[in-house]
């Protein structure tokens, strides 16, 4: 999702209305607010008083921007929750959903908030919020419980359950044919005939190298920490069950793994102390869930190459929109892409990130902060300890440009970042990765 451009007020209005005739006549519902993180469909926060007491809500709609995935079924991530419900895998309590369109200008849900926890998405947990705070033998235990609800997952009867709606595979390969189709089917609606030479090289391999999965299960199709809400180190909500399937679990682990090695090494971010390697992982797993796991390898693939394609349209949404992106080849030549050229032994796209340590670093890092109460100043790093300085510098390894209010609210976490870059509020120009390592250290020094 590039930008909202929805009228919030009217959202607010209507989704008060329709939870008036299911909460009480007296509720009111207060301004609606971005969540940190997200780029995927478009979630509201929203605080209610209805007969004196207090409701936290969310509200999911569908993205009123550019879309990240060629379809998104709101209907279909509302049932899946509403059969978890009754589990041992914790969702969020559910209010209800709405398909008529024209209360708010589009379908939506409502669900209840679950206080706690989220690992960051971005910057990325390795590097900023809740896990980065973390003593390491915490870190640990939050990897553990995320990986013990992922065995729950897998374990569900979802015939039992009725989830049979998300496409019940047949025999042989059929569960591997229904995601690889899917899959293609996108590839082939984000690329809009521009070649894409090692996706395509991925999907042929993995065409060639198809299995037959010795059993299917709910796969949650989004594993990764910064879809979980945590209490302590305990997980208490599961999120975000737009790509749900029935499948091979270990398509899960890999996404997990994956996403985890994007998130730091392929990055260029040292990986958290703390958090089980990836053999200990696999592992532990195994043990949970007394099946062998067999295809990893295939899966890890398959992961990289899913992930290639939400790059790929991402990208090319920022490019529709005339946002800065990382490179300008960063649709071919990506974490990903590198990451399966390094797989497949195919020719790299480009060069692949160093690890970079924080400790280490020498750099500058320069603020334009525009409009009222604005100034330039910059961030100077050496070895790893940071100064603020007034003015500007000279060749700078990363530029941010963004109005003085909007960075105020960013820093107050009343303005989603990733929001304000995508919506074209920040402009950054530069090291992104960067950016991201040192924000902790910016937000210290923004106070």
């Amino acid at each position: 999702m590039i930008a909202c451009q929805r009228d919030v007020e009217a959202v607010r209005a209507g989704v008060e209305r329709w939870l008036r005739a299911r909460l009480g006549a007296d509720l009111v519902l207060a301004a609606p607010r971005k969540p940190s993180a997200g780029v995927s469909n478009e979630t509201l926060l929203v605080d209610a008083t209805v007969g004196g007491r207090a409701e936290l809500l969310v509200v999911r709609l569908l993205p009123s921007g550019p879309p990240v995935f060629p379809a998104y079924d709101l209907a279909r991530q509302y049932r899946v929750m509403e059969c978890l419900a009754a589990t041992d895998v914790p969702v969020p309590p559910l209010v209800g959903y709405e398909a008529d369109a024209s209360l708010v200008g589009s379908p939506f849900y409502v669900m209840r908030r679950v206080e706690g926890e989220i690992p960051s998405e971005i910057p990325p947990y390795h590097a900023f919020g809740y896990c980065h705070a973390l003593a390491p033998d915490r870190r640990a235990r939050v990897w553990w419980s995320g990986i013990e609800t992922l065995a729950r997952i897998h374990a569900l009867d979802w015939r039992r359950l009725g989830l049979d709606f998300l496409g019940v595979p047949g025999g042989g390969t059929d569960p591997l044919d229904r995601q690889l189709a899917y899959w293609a089917g996108y590839l082939e609606w984000a690329r809009s005939k521009r070649p894409q030479p090692i996706l395509d090289a991925a999907l042929a391999w993995l065409r060639a190298h198809r299995f037959t999965p010795s059993r299917t299960v709910l796969c949650w199709g989004d594993s990764r920490l910064p879809n979980m809400i945590f209490r302590g180190e305990e997980v208490t909500a599961v999120l975000d069950w737009e790509m749900a399937f029935l499948g091979d679990p270990e398509a899960d682990l890999a996404w997990w793994l994956f996403l985890d090695w994007c998130s730091s090494t392929g990055y260029g971010i040292p990986r958290l102390e703390g958090l089980p390697e990836r053999d200990e992982t696999v592992q532990r797993y195994r043990a949970l869930t007394g099946r062998r796991v067999e295809h990893l390898d295939w899966h890890e693939v398959m992961a990289a190459f899913r992930y290639g394609v939400i790059t790929l349209r991402v990208a090319r949404n920022m490019e529709a929109a005339g946002l800065s992106v990382a490179s300008t080849d960063m649709e071919t030549n990506n974490v990903c892409t590198q990451r399966l050229a390094a797989l497949l032994d195919l020719p790299p796209p480009g060069t692949a990130r160093a690890v970079t340590h924080v400790e280490r670093v020498t750099a500058r890092v320069q603020f334009h902060l525009t409009g009222p109460g604005g100034a330039d100043w910059y961030l100077a790093v050496d070895d790893g300890h940071g100064t603020r300085h007034a003015g500007t510098v000279a060749n700078p390894d990363t530029t941010l440009t963004v109005a003085a209010a909007d960075w105020a609210a960013i820093q107050s976490g009343e303005l989603n970042r990733t929001e304000a870059f995508l919506g074209g509020r920040m402009k950054i120009e530069g090291d992104v990765t960067l950016l991201l390592q040192l924000e902790d250290m910016i937000s210290k020094l923004s106070r």
